[in-house]
């Protein structure tokens, strides 16, 4: 896409006030995916596995109970103020985390995921709403992408690197020294975001009268409803949901699949996890190009198909032989990611673009509110698969929940194009 000259001076200046946000935000994202990940997995090899269940309820409770008042945060005050506070809470969230690793205590391991989830509701909306106010509309979609790149490298080297860690042995230590690496580890970076954190470049805030939502979920729930009334913010704001949901509960099953089904490492379980990102980087920079040519209504139900038939694949992966195992399920998860990247990108970029200055982090908060409800629900069904199903068939069936989704896009898509075209030829007619 070419843009005008004030548009690329608006590019320009838009990125160096989003440098320190940017890195504290990334920072943020692999210390929150690498404790994670380490803590499932050790609970998945101590034979907790319904924890990661327990603790993805957790993390999702914060985004449902705190949505409307981190919006409202976003929109009064300034981001920087609202970043460093978040930070200071990651930092007290991990010292939390760690002391409950090293003496294996696990409701100070939950404790802190739900910490963490308190603190990413309040982030979320403060990097999310500074794109579209840093940069021209013409270039949110490219941001997205790009930002979303940067996240998924975050989560991969978390997730990658906590397998890694874990397996660690420089030392014998009575306490294993995989899991003091991880604890060092994510106290440091933590007090290396906060000091990012104050390089942020303060702007005033957008609103200074917004009310405050003192019913909290419940006015976020009254936003969701209302917004399910406008045509494709009702879509954008239900393709979020799902995407969230069923991703959650992908990343939980890979886990399982992983260790008890293929009886893999703790570092090859977390590349399976670091295959479904890298495709969903991919994807997120293939949207850019797949949207510029058609809307993205008419691409998510073809997204959503791919979705669904390669966590298929994946699925079956488990029947093949032994040596092909690991690697086919990895390349399902690659493709599968790549679906979700298309997926997720131009819906995301909707949602920053569509509501009017100054309600942005309203909107975001109300899909926030409806993405953590999918969360929560996944970690609730995760728990359900896990008591009778063997991880692949689990896969399988999250698979043919997105074929069906895909299927509901689709004919929902193609009604309103029909609608439309009516609506034309009436208006022609007159």
């Amino acid at each position: 896409m070419d843009y005008t000259a004030t548009e690329v001076e608006s590019i320009r200046e838009g990125r160096s006030k989003f440098l320190a946000l940017a890195m504290s935000y990334f920072i943020g994202v692999f210390n929150d995916n690498f404790f994670k990940q380490a803590a499932l997995v050790l609970a998945v090899v101590a034979g907790k596995s319904d924890l990661q269940g327990t603790a993805t309820i957790l993390f999702a409770l914060p985004f449902i109970l705190f949505s409307s008042y981190a919006g409202w945060f976003a929109d009064r005050f300034p981001k920087k103020n609202v970043v460093i506070i978040s930070k200071f809470i990651e930092l007290i969230a991990m010292i939390i985390g760690a002391y409950g690793l090293i003496t294996m205590s696990w409701g100070f391991i939950v404790g802190m995921i739900f910490i963490m989830g308190l603190q990413s509701i309040f982030f979320g909306p403060a990097i999310n709403g500074s794109i579209p106010e840093l940069y021209p509309e013409s270039y949110v979609l490219r941001a997205n992408a790009i930002v979303k790149f940067a996240t998924t490298i975050a989560i991969l080297f978390g997730i990658a690197c906590a397998g890694v860690a874990l397996d660690q042995q420089w030392f014998q230590t009575e306490i294993p020294f995989g899991i003091l690496l991880v604890c060092s580890a994510v106290i440091t970076l933590s007090v290396i975001g906060l000091v990012a954190s104050f390089g942020i470049v303060k702007c005033k805030s957008s609103r200074a009268d917004v009310k405050f939502p003192w019913r909290g979920p419940f006015d976020s729930l009254k936003d969701v409803i209302s917004y399910s009334k406008i045509k494709d913010l009702s879509l954008a704001l239900w393709c979020c949901g799902y995407f969230y949901f069923i991703s959650s509960l992908v990343v939980l099953i890979i886990n399982s699949y992983g260790l008890k089904i293929l009886q893999l490492s703790k570092t090859s379980t977390s590349m399976l996890s670091v295959a479904l990102m890298v495709g969903v980087s991919i994807g997120a920079f293939l949207a850019v190009k797949i949207t510029k040519r058609v809307y993205w209504t008419r691409v998510s139900p073809f997204a959503a198909f791919g979705m669904g038939f390669f966590l298929i694949t994946g699925a079956i992966s488990a029947y093949l032989p032994i040596e092909m195992q690991g690697s086919a399920l990895a390349i399902s998860m690659v493709f599968a990611g790549l679906s979700s990247g298309i997926f997720l990108i131009p819906t995301i970029s909707f949602f920053q673009t569509f509501p009017e200055k100054g309600k942005k982090g309203k909107t975001i908060a109300a899909s926030y509110f409806v993405n953590f409800v999918g969360i929560l629900i996944s970690g609730q069904l995760y728990m359900f698969f896990d008591s009778i199903f063997a991880a692949n068939i689990s896969m399988g069936i999250a698979g043919a929940f997105t074929l069906l989704l895909s299927f509901i896009i689709f004919k929902r898509d193609r009604i309103q194009k029909l609608l439309n075209d009516t609506h034309e030829l009436g208006d022609g007619r007159a």
